[in-house]
């Protein structure tokens, strides 16, 4: 779980964002309270606070200021292969990550890639083997990181496979601007009502 963001454009930190009554990180704890949590914080200091605040297992970006190309680069030196996600994801749905973690492992692909319109590279399987790629566009300056990806095994997994488990893709929401929380907080109505 990457949860480095400073938020500039919703202006707060992406943890701190409320959510119906809820922080996105206790969100996040909750939802993957049962699986092998790690989140990447952007440098030591937001670790520490939030580790003091928070029992969870929480470590920190190696290369700093370089966005969440570093954050999946230090997961998977933390922990291998494993599903990436982002903390101001808050509707991912378990079942969407199982399923993404089970395919890529089955493929034996270096990068299970969701992908509509355009790819979505922070809901995604990464193999421990993409390390080195994602390391060498870091030290060349490379931030986007669907730049290493070339360079990988990637495939393109269509995200309407995914509909089974997540019928409206609301996994895929993420909260950048005061316009997506307003709009998160309407889905989190309806997910309360039992509409979504």
């Amino acid at each position: 779980m990457l949860v480095g963001g400073v938020g500039r454009r919703i202006g707060m930190e992406k943890t701190e964002i409320t959510l119906c009554g809820k922080k996105l990180i206790e969100w996040a704890l909750e939802k993957y309270s049962s699986y092998q949590t790690v989140f990447v914080c952007r440098d030591e200091e937001q670790a520490k606070r939030l580790s003091s605040r928070y029992d969870a297992e929480f470590m920190w970006d190696i290369y700093k200021n370089v966005g969440s190309i570093a954050g999946i680069h230090a997961a998977l030196k933390h922990f291998g292969s494993c599903v990436v996600t982002a903390i101001d994801m808050p509707f991912v749905k378990p079942a969407v990550v199982e399923n993404l973690y089970n395919e890529g492992k089955r493929l034996g692909c270096d990068v299970l890639l969701p992908k509509h319109e355009y790819p979505e590279p922070l809901l995604a399987y990464y193999s421990e083997r993409a390390v080195d790629e994602l390391e060498k566009a870091i030290v060349r300056g490379d931030r986007k990181i669907l730049i290493p990806l070339e360079n990988l095994n990637v495939v393109y997994y269509p995200v309407e496979n995914l509909r089974k488990f997540d019928k409206e893709l609301i996994s895929f929401f993420n909260i950048n601007t005061p316009e997506d929380l307003k709009r998160a907080e309407e889905l989190c109505s309806k997910m309360s009502t039992g509409e979504l």
